[in-house]
């Protein structure tokens, strides 16, 4: 952000006003949040928001997440972050225990 007015940027925050959740094979994103500041009003995918928050999480502003959850975030968003050791820690207890609506989904359809 060289050369912008910081004061600007900062008082200029965005809100989120809608979030959707996508139910199509070729949307590239599965859920978007629709952000309004007080100029514009744009989309935000949750991918970059993955993306923001490893960010936040990697400069130390938020504190290291489970392993485990990260690497389910990876394997949904094409993302290699559950190898950065600066953004996760192992956690051994709670391996596999926690799963997305979508894997809970298909370990349902499996037993049926």
């Amino acid at each position: 952000m060289n050369g912008t007015n910081h004061e600007e940027v900062f008082f200029n925050r965005a809100e989120v006003t809608e979030a959707e959740e996508m139910h199509c094979d070729s949307c590239y994103e599965r859920v978007v949040f629709r952000l309004k500041d007080k100029d514009h009003e744009f989309t935000m995918g949750l991918s970059t928001v993955w993306e923001c928050l490893a960010f936040a999480v990697k400069n130390g502003d938020l504190p290291k997440l489970p392993r485990h959850w990260v690497t389910m975030v990876d394997d949904i968003y094409g993302t290699s972050f559950s190898f950065d050791d600066d953004i996760c820690y192992h956690d051994y207890n709670n391996l596999g225990q926690h799963r997305t609506k979508q894997q809970k989904s298909a370990a349902q359809n499996n037993r049926v």
